[in-house]
This record gives C-alpha cells, sequence and structure tokens, in this order.
C-alpha cells in the first residue's frame, strides 16, 4: 500500500477546492441569466425595476384566476387577440339609455 492517509487528504483538499471554485463558476453563470432574463422582460415590457415586477405579477395574478376558473391559455390568448372581436361579431357597450326593463 503506496498511498497514505496524506496522500488522500491533500486529493480531498484539491477536490475541496476543485468543487468550490465550480460552485462559484455555477453562481456566477446563474447571476447571469437572471439578468439577461430581466434585461428580455425589461425589454418586453418596456418596464423596469418595481413597475416591472409588478407588471409581471398583476399579470400572473389575472392569467392565475382566468385559469382557475376553468379557461385554457388558448382561450386566454383569443381574449387578446384582436382579430377575436371580428371573429364573433360581438361588442360590448357600455351606455346610458332607457330600456324597457329599466322602469
Amino acid at each position: 500500500m503506496g498511498v497514505t492517509l496524506n496522500d488522500n487528504n491533500a486529493k480531498l483538499d484539491n477536490l475541496e477546492r476543485a468543487i468550490k471554485a465550480a460552485n462559484e463558476r455555477r453562481r456566477k453563470l446563474i447571476e447571469k441569466n437572471k439578468m439577461i432574463t430581466y434585461d428580455t422582460l425589461s425589454n418586453l415590457y418596456g418596464k423596469e425595476g418595481q413597475e416591472l415586477i409588478d407588471t409581471i405579477t398583476a399579470e400572473h395574478t389575472l392569467i392565475g384566476k382566468l385559469t382557475d376558473s376553468g379557461m385554457t391559455y388558448e382561450q386566454i390568448g383569443e381574449l387578446a387577440d384582436d382579430s377575436s372581436a371580428g371573429k364573433y361579431n360581438k361588442r360590448m357597450s357600455f351606455s346610458e339609455s332607457s330600456h324597457s326593463y329599466s322602469d
């Protein structure tokens, strides 16, 4: 047995240093991905900082409510699609008018 306890400890120390270095590289890449994601969302929404967070949170909450009520993402997309108004040829109108049932 030519391997000593000191040799093994040295190998373990080297591995520990390599693991720490790899974890630091990983942390930096994750941070870079977060910045790329933020920049992409900021450009998409045209907002930054808290305003971006508030906008995305509101959108997420609204979509959650719609999906919880049974709507599919396809149906939600159709709501947002301008061409869907023409597809059904329906428009909502809010006006003050006299109706026979309003007496």
